[in-house]
């Protein structure tokens, strides 16, 4: 651990719902600052006390992260407040939880939501889905536990590509295929090559999962990708079809064994993974982005609040109805029948989905542009 990165002291906003890039960051920042990391609210999802039904709950969530002790000593002399997912926790207010005397911390926003749409009037601006360039605003990405990288095993590759695969042109069957995280990695990492594409949004753990289990990555249409939109790894080979896929994965192997383009791609994607995209990478990519930004910004002055009572009930409102989705969503995807139910008739009524979907879950319809397009 880096003396300087250990030294940030951090308040970290969270909040109960899942979160890919949220979570993968606060993995990071707990490996890079420690105990100078302190998540509010507190997550259990990421300790292990509340069970995770995204992915069957794989890499990001299957191993609880070290916790800390919490006491208001934790939010005094706060460096920096990092809203992971700002649009989702508008209503925590840093100024109330922050006990700094003099200075005011730094704060940054943090956007992993699927579509493009910016929040105005907040910079510095993380996003994942970012496809046009905007004055503060700059590109973040998933990032993989540093745990779950392998080193890369040629001798135990038997299989041209992977087991569970999402490109319809390759299987009807898109469903799960495992049920335990070794298997499901243990496939991976036999596979020459690991299919991936976009789905909800152009990143996804999937991609991240593949490199670190040591597959080649091929990824469907990667050339139509916003040149800023992650994943910016510029090693992943795109193909259009399955056509186009089994030639270039052809000119990769000689007698079915990896030639010599294929080890220096494959090492390349590996190289990018560590200086890019582990969890521990992305919180240190975040901290140097942060750093510079305000390297020319005066301080400011911890801000005077009115009506902090008033303030703090609303933050614990707020998190009282996000743990009652939580634990909605969990029912939901832990139980067969009501899963179906939910998506293939009550969904469906008109209005229902467009009320989860944008109030209560706050996601917004993508501008596509003819670069997302796929």
């Amino acid at each position: 651990m880096d003396e300087a990165e250990k030294q940030w002291r951090i308040l970290f906003v969270t909040t109960p719902l899942y979160d890919y890039l949220a979570d993968c960051l606060l993995i990071g920042f707990r490996e890079l600052c420690g105990v100078n990391c302190v998540d509010y609210p507190r997550k259990p999802m990421m300790y292990g006390k509340f069970p995770s039904v995204y992915g069957r709950g794989f890499t990001i969530w299957s191993q609880p992260i070290k916790d800390i002790q919490r006491d208001q000593q934790c939010f005094t002399d706060i460096d920096l407040v990092i809203y992971s997912n700002y649009r989702r926790q508008r209503p925590i207010d840093w100024r109330v939880l922050v006990k700094n005397q003099a200075q005011a911390p730094k704060v940054v926003y943090v956007d992993g939501n699927d579509d493009n749409t910016m929040e105005s009037g907040v910079r510095p601006f993380f996003k994942r889905e970012l496809f046009e360039p905007m004055t503060g605003v700059f590109p973040i990405g998933f990032g993989v536990p540093d745990r779950l990288v392998r080193p890369i095993d040629l001798h135990k590759k038997t299989q041209l590509h992977q087991t569970h695969v999402q490109d319809p042109e390759f299987t009807s069957d898109t469903a799960y295929k495992f049920t335990e995280e070794k298997d499901y990695y243990d496939d991976l990492a036999r596979s020459y090559f690991g299919i991936t594409m976009r789905k909800g949004g152009w990143d996804c753990m999937r991609h991240y999962e593949l490199l670190a289990a040591g597959a080649l990555v091929m990824f469907k249409n990667f050339d139509a990708k916003p040149p800023l939109c992650a994943p910016q790894c510029p090693h992943f080979i795109s193909y259009t079809d399955k056509k186009d896929f089994l030639e270039k994965t052809g000119r990769l192997l000689t007698d079915g064994k990896p030639n010599a383009e294929y080890l220096r791609i494959l090492q390349a994607q590996r190289d990018w993974l560590l200086e890019n995209a582990t969890c521990t990478a992305r919180a240190r990519q975040l901290l140097r982005q942060i750093e510079k930004y305000f390297a020319d910004k005066p301080r400011e002055k911890m801000p005077v609040v009115r009506f902090k009572i008033a303030r703090l009930a609303a933050i614990h409102l707020f998190l009282l109805m996000e743990n009652l989705k939580l634990r909605a969503i969990t029912f939901v995807k832990q139980n067969q029948f009501v899963d179906w139910f939910y998506y293939q008739v009550f969904k469906k009524i008109p209005g229902v989905g467009w009320f989860v979907s944008r109030v209560l879950m706050k996601e917004r319809p993508s501008n596509m542009g003819s670069a997302a397009n796929s």
